[in-house]
């Protein structure tokens, strides 16, 4: 039998169905890994007699350890500086401080006490965070490490790379890079010890699902070492199994005919025509549903022209999708009577979770109904399910334009704002489907089923915190370079990390763990719709087919337009996205300066031109032709102000739309070419009109504001270089 990964015979529970190890076993078994500990003898407060001590030279630090020592600096725990003659005395000074918090120790850890000069005090650990699984933490530690705040999270487990990338991430990375003139630490031995914690072969991995939290605060970097100081772990009863909420596993889905169905059936339409049953019956009828549209009713024979039954069985063909919008009670009978002849059910109704214990009650028979009769369900509390292509729609007035762009919600009303806004910003889509309270079809679910749909290029997904997120990460990390995901999350705080018995968990609040899973998955995270509808249009523009970037760095941007304080701020904008702006060579320079440019502006990056209504139709096209041929980009922000089209001119838009159209038919190779239209709002609706249909007969994808272009950007040049790495570089259809 292999050796246990830590010895927990002295471990002590916590009060919440969680165990402590004591520090002293906690550093033997990193020492085993190869982490550096102070020297040390071990007290155990039952055995009685002197410790030999003779080999310390002082001064000591000595630490009690036992039931109800958790922060030990809470508890007055703790002794530094302590002479080896002092040893006795400082052991009973600690049990009677100790003794006044009702708390009796296990023993004492008495250790040299580190004293390494040029070095930084560093908080390095490991947590559980549903529904991410474990996360990583980096950062600066000591006893204020909460108070500084200054730390860098990625997922578990880590690899060489990405432990050496979480080092540099760290907000106070320069501390450790000899930064005014202080000494380097040893970067090596730091990696070394965040891989004995979170590596594919460390403690955490080691511990499996038994661990709750790992912790090493302070671990003291130095220029030739790093030194645990201090070790924390608490250890968890595993969960029996992942396990649906009924305590029955979802059965594996095609989910095809959710999406295009044979027959579709809507319950809770009213003979007065009122309600959302009435709605969706005539949004499918707008969408071209003549026959196979059945209304489920008591005791009407027709609902608003639609065919109605009192039950499925009176129909001789299969109903694929059943909507239902009846009230919340009365929706898990609705269910069970439908004897399995539906293979999904959509519940619109709400009246569940999001109304308390009773409504988790009402969630959990409906969904004991489901599973009876072998149904999945989408919802409830949600809008419902969108695919052009499959004829689904829950609005009366959605596009029958079918794309590649697939959207998961768990808002309804967002996702009818995605396929409105979508719409009017140019994506096409292939399916959007909202989940809602998700208590059976989860938005990873859905994903998962995207990635292998030959109709979905590009995938978006809006969730509300972390309660859809259950195996997202496991599947973003599938899709890692093969399909572009953009993501939403809402409900974001600094109040969702909750305060556990580490520093670890406090510092993990969830901005910082979805920051964590793009890194590690690649897919692209964004703060607002408009940006989510903007880096989806962008991608859906760029990501394969023609036009697919096959030279130049991904993340590196030429940002062109008219010079002051507008390139400043693109500069800013790009620096906030993650962006690099590479300076142009110095052959670009000198051509652009032979072709007049430069005289009081800018041609290194930003690159400063006159660039408005008394300029060439093709003054854009004059500048990116020959700095492109020279050196590649792959990505170009081109930034105009509309407003002085207005000020300056006295054609409206029109040479814009020229200008623009010029461009489209440049020589520029692959270079992904997105369009700022600074001040759109002063425009006249005709000429904003005359803009938008010249930007999307040319192909060009245009954004209302720097931050929404530099984040579209952003986004497709993670995708790129993800899929650089995972498959290789592309080529051009």
């Amino acid at each position: 039998m292999s050796e246990a990964p830590v010895d927990r015979r002295r471990e002590f529970p916590l009060g919440d169905g969680r165990t402590a190890v004591p520090e002293p076993d906690v550093k033997a078994a990193l020492r085993r890994l190869g982490v550096r500990t102070p020297a040390a003898v071990v007290v155990d407060a039952a055995a009685g007699g002197t410790p030999d001590f003779s080999r310390f030279a002082g001064p000591l630090v000595v630490k009690a350890f036992g039931r109800g020592i958790v922060h030990k600096t809470d508890v007055d725990a703790l002794r530094l500086g302590v002479a080896p003659d002092d040893l006795p005395d400082a052991m009973a000074n600690l049990a009677g401080s100790l003794a006044r918090h009702g708390i009796e120790p296990a023993g004492f850890l008495v250790e040299e006490q580190c004293e390494g000069a040029g070095g930084v005090e560093l908080l390095a650990g490991v947590v559980r965070r549903a529904p991410f699984g474990l996360v990583v933490v980096l950062g600066l530690g000591g006893t204020l490490a909460e108070a500084l705040d200054q730390v860098a999270v990625g997922l578990f487990p880590l690899s060489a790379a990405t432990a050496r990338d979480l080092v540099a991430r760290m907000p106070a990375a320069a501390a450790l890079t000899g930064a005014r003139g202080s000494i380097p630490i040893d970067g090596d031995a730091l990696v070394a010890v965040l891989l004995a914690l979170a590596g594919a072969d460390g403690l955490a991995a080691r511990l499996g699902e038994e661990l709750a939290e790992l912790e090493c605060n302070p671990v003291l970097a130095m220029p030739d070492t790093a030194v645990a100081l201090d070790a924390r772990l608490v250890l968890r009863t595993p969960p029996a199994g992942a396990r649906a909420p009924n305590d029955r596993a979802a059965p594996a889905t095609d989910f095809s005919r959710l999406f295009a169905p044979r027959a579709v059936a809507v319950a809770g339409a009213s003979t007065r025509g009122e309600g959302f049953g009435n709605r969706a019956l005539a949004a499918y009828r707008a969408f071209g549903w003549d026959e196979h549209l059945f209304a489920l009713h008591p005791t009407a024979s027709e609902i608003d022209g639609v065919p109605a039954v009192a039950d499925l069985a009176e129909l001789d063909e299969p109903v694929d999708y059943l909507l239902v919008a009846v009230p919340a009670e009365r929706c898990a009978a609705l269910v069970q009577a439908t004897a399995g002849r539906v293979p999904f059910v959509h519940v619109i109704s709400g009246g569940f979770e999001e109304v308390g214990p009773p409504g988790v009650a009402r969630a959990r028979e409906l969904l004991d109904a489901a599973r009876a009769v072998g149904t999945r369900l989408v919802g409830p509390n949600c809008m419902g399910v969108y695919c052009p292509a499959g004829r689904q729609t829950f609005q009366v007035h959605a596009s029958r334009n079918a794309g590649s762009v697939s959207v998961v919600s768990q808002s309804g009303g967002l996702a009818g704002d995605v396929v409105i806004a979508g719409t009017a910003r140019g994506l096409r889509f292939a399916k959007v489907v909202s989940a809602g309270n998700a208590i059976d079809v989860a938005p990873a679910e859905i994903v998962a089923w995207l990635l292998d749909d030959s109709d979905t290029a590009v995938i978006g997904l809006y969730l509300e915190g972390t309660s859809g997120a259950a195996g997202l990460v496991d599947v973003l990390r599938r899709a890692r370079g093969i399909k572009p995901v953009v993501l939403l999350v809402g409900g974001q705080s600094d109040q969702g990390a909750a305060a556990v018995v580490s520093h670890t968990g406090s510092l993990t609040p969830e901005w910082r763990l979805w920051d964590a899973v793009a890194r590690s998955t690649s897919c692209a995270t964004v703060r607002t719709l408009d940006h989510f509808l903007g880096a989806l249009a962008h991608i859906q523009r760029w990501s394969g087919g023609a036009g697919t970037t096959t030279t130049g760095t991904p993340g590196q941007v030429l940002v062109v337009g008219p010079g002051g304080g507008a390139s400043v701020l693109a500069t800013d904008a790009c620096d906030r996205a993650g962006l690099v702006l590479s300076p142009t060579t110095s052959g670009v320079r000198d051509e652009l300066h032979a072709m007049g440019f430069g005289a009081g502006t800018s041609v290194a990056n930003p690159l400063e031109i006159p660039f408005g209504p008394a300029v060439a139709v093709d003054a854009l096209r004059r500048v990116l032709v020959p700095v492109l041929a020279r050196q590649p980009f792959a990505d170009v922000l081109v930034h105009v102000n509309v407003a002085a089209y207005y000020g300056y001119g006295t054609d409206g838009l029109r040479p814009l739309a020229a200008q623009l159209g010029d461009l489209s038919a440049a020589p520029i190779g692959n270079a992904r070419i997105g369009v700022v239209l600074r001040n759109l709002r002063v425009a006249t609706p005709p000429d904003a009109d005359l803009v938008a249909r010249a930007a999307e007969n040319l192909g060009l994808v245009t954004f209302a504001d720097l931050d929404e272009a530099a984040t579209a950007i952003a986004a497709i040049a993670r995708f790129d270089a993800a899929h650089r790495d995972v498959v290789g570089p592309r080529t051009a259809a």
